[in-house]
Parts: structure tokens; C-alpha cells; sequence
């Protein structure tokens, strides 16, 4: 059976050049068959650039809220359109050319898959394989290792879809994916790690996350998570 598979992702106001560094990595993916969910929060002409990448199944969806239910409505728009595989991507990042074939192919074995960051800002890529610093390749990730820290970011993992029946955030909810993720792996659903792909993180200034080096030391998202929001 082939798997449909669903590349969401949210826009909004930004730098069209981020959208063409975006489009341009996924028109350069080696697995073709897969659709563009696109949740557009207030950023306008968008079909001048569904013209521009024609040879890609771009969806907008419509749809302006919170962050959080921004990525409910797209992640419900997956389930109720049947798609067996969603692989996440931020709008502002882009990412390496086998990211879609490789987390199809760890698919077949676990039901998430997260894969390693390389970041990058206005003048060049400045650290290689981020995650890589901390964790090994090939990592199975449990609940105990995401209760406190996370590498989970909805621009660097995909899923199993049969592993999701229904999704709702709380509108005011931060850590999006920290609270997804973590749900998921306290039901005991498997994931692992990969640095065989990579996502192109951007860091800028409005950047709603960000992350560097302190002091020599790669830290990952949020390791004091305490003080992350995480109401549903």
C-alpha cells in the first residue's frame, strides 16, 4: 500500500526568501510523493508561490489564531483527510534532501523519528549537526529522557498518523511540541533519534525559540522545562 504522506508547516508576515529557501529544499527531495499542507496565517499572495513551485502539491489551508491552534488545526486537517504519515517543517527553515525518505524509512521500524539540526543565520551554517553534540545516532528516546529536556521540534520530526486520533492545544499553550511529544512517549510510543538527515534551523532575531552555545555547552530545548507553559 502506498502511504500518503502530509509536509505541514504554518506561514505567516515573513521574508518571502525564507519561503523560497523552504520550497526550494523540498522541490529537491529524493521521495517525490508526498503533499505540502500549508496553514496560512495572514500572509498574503501566497498563490505567487504556489505558481512559482508548480512541480510540488501545495494545500493552503486558511487559518489565523494562536500558534498553538494554528498547528492543531493543520495537524486535524491530517487526520481527517486520511494521511498515514506527517512529517513537520518550520516555514523559516529548510532541509536536507533525503529528510522525507529517511523518515519514511524509519517509519517502517518506530512510530516518531527525530532528526538532527544543523543551525544557520544570515551568513552561513555556524554549527553542524547540533543534536549530534549530546546524543548518539540511532537513540531511542523514551518518556524519562523528554520529562525534563527535549529535542522535539515540529521542524525536525515525523510521525505515524495511526499513533494520533484527535489533538487539541490549549490556545495559550508555549511548548508545543515539547507537549505533544511528551504525550505521546508517556503512552509509550517508540521514537528515535537519527542524524542521517538534517533540518537547516534558522536563527534570527525573532526567532521564537533559538538556541546556542553557553559557556562550551550545547544545551538542548529548554533543559530547566519547569518553567515551560504546558497546560492543555
Amino acid at each position: 500500500m502506498n502511504k500518503r504522506i502530509a509536509f505541514l508547516t504554518t506561514i505567516f508576515p515573513m521574508k518571502v526568501e525564507y519561503l523560497y529557501d523552504f520550497f526550494n529544499s523540498l522541490e529537491k527531495q529524493t521521495y517525490k510523493n508526498f503533499d505540502i499542507i500549508v496553514v496560512n496565517d495572514g500572509y498574503e499572495n501566497f498563490k505567487l508561490i504556489i505558481d512559482k513551485y508548480n512541480t510540488l502539491d501545495i494545500i493552503e489551508v486558511k487559518y489565523s489564531n494562536t500558534i498553538a491552534k494554528n498547528r492543531e488545526y493543520g495537524i486535524s486537517y491530517i487526520i481527517e483527510n486520511d494521511y498515514n504519515i506527517l512529517i513537520f517543517g518550520d516555514s523559516d527553515d529548510y532541509f536536507k534532501e533525503n529528510r522525507i525518505e529517511k523518515s519514511v524509512e524509519l517509519l517502517n521500524s518506530y512510530d516518531i523519528v527525530v532528526n538532527d539540526l544543523s543551525l544557520f543565520d544570515e551568513d552561513s551554517i555556524y554549527i553542524n549537526k547540533y543534536i549530534s553534540n549530546r546524543i548518539e545516532n540511532k537513540t531511542e528516546i523514551n518518556f524519562k529522557f523528554i520529562e525534563d529536556k527535549n529535542i522535539f521540534g515540529l521542524s525536525n520530526t515525523a510521525l505515524n498518523m495511526n499513533i494520533l486520533e484527535k489533538i487539541e492545544f490549549n490556545k495559550d499553550l508555549v511548548a508545543v511540541d515539547w507537549f505533544l511529544y511528551k504525550s505521546l512517549l508517556k503512552l509509550k510510543y517508540s521514537a528515535i533519534f537519527t542524524n542521517e538527515t538534517e533540518t537547516y534551523y534558522r536563527q534570527y532575531e525573532n526567532n521564537t525559540i533559538g538556541l546556542d552555545i553557553q559557556n562550551g555547552i550545547y544545551p538542548l530545548w529548554w533543559e530547566d522545562i519547569n518553567n515551560i507553559k504546558e497546560s492543555n
